[in-house]
């Protein structure tokens, strides 16, 4: 079994409140003798399903979320200034 650690970023915001925000986690990506691949995310030192699969807004706790690439919502977040 072949592991590599690697470290994505997302922005995040939520289609109900508006609420914006951005998360980088940990990944410990495996490959198995039969080539399987299986992914393990950690934020904040801790396992947490993927952001990618039903995410969820911490302030309104909404599932109508866009992710998109980092540095999204610090950059708008400035416009609103």
């Amino acid at each position: 079994m072949h592991t590599e650690h690697v470290q994505r970023s997302y922005s995040f915001a939520c289609l109900d409140c508006g609420h914006g925000w951005e998360s980088t986690y940990e990944i410990d990506v495996s490959v198995d003798e039969h080539t399987r691949i299986t992914a393990t995310y950690h934020l904040d030192g801790r396992r947490v399903p993927s952001p990618l699969q039903s995410p969820r807004c911490p302030a309104c706790e909404s599932r109508k979320i866009r992710i998109m690439r980092p540095g999204r919502v610090a950059t708008a977040h400035l416009h609103e200034r």
